[in-house]
């Protein structure tokens, strides 16, 4: 993986600037640019590659990314089965989502890049807290996240009743 802070030789075609990325990306609609300069004081864009896994089912909840570039797989163990793909993710989706819940103590999927990409990584812990202090910040992401994580529950659902259906 390759980190970048806005400032080096490392670019994406589009986006350079944490709080480019972050202006561009839907989940931050109708925030201040205050708000905006405090997400990304605890953000940071990455690069992966192919085969790179920066969520693994069953880790430690870190970090919160929106996909900028690319093309990742979401897989889920399933016992008797083993990994099962659920669910694919194009630039704007964001994964991890679970960091941001106080339920889930571990991470519910695996997210492997299949093409080179870039993400916007924000660091949960930090984030969680900047939602609890500023309630602008935490009402427009948790609204929006919990969007995500929606849509990820209900495309894992039709993914493994299709699994099933295809092995009766």
């Amino acid at each position: 993986m390759v980190f970048y802070n806005g400032s080096g030789d490392q670019s994406m075609d589009k986006i350079t600037d944490p709080i480019e990325a972050i202006n561009s990306i839907p989940l931050f609609f109708g925030l201040s640019q205050d708000d905006i300069d405090q997400i990304a004081k605890i953000s940071d864009l990455i690069e992966i590659y192919p085969g790179d896994q920066p969520i693994c089912e069953g880790s430690r909840l870190d970090y919160l990314y929106i996909l900028m570039e690319g093309e990742m797989k979401v897989d889920v163990f399933v016992p008797t089965r083993g990994n099962i793909e659920t669910g694919r993710l194009g630039p704007l989706d964001v994964l991890g989502w679970s960091a941001m819940t106080p339920i889930v103590r571990h991470r519910t999927a695996t997210s492997t890049a299949l093409t080179h990409c870039w993400l916007l990584r924000l660091d949960s812990r930090l984030l969680i807290s900047l939602c609890e202090t500023n309630h602008d910040i935490g009402f427009t992401i948790y609204r929006r996240v919990s969007n995500a994580a929606a849509h990820s529950f209900l495309t894992t659902r039709l993914n493994l009743m299709n699994l099933i259906a295809a092995s009766d």
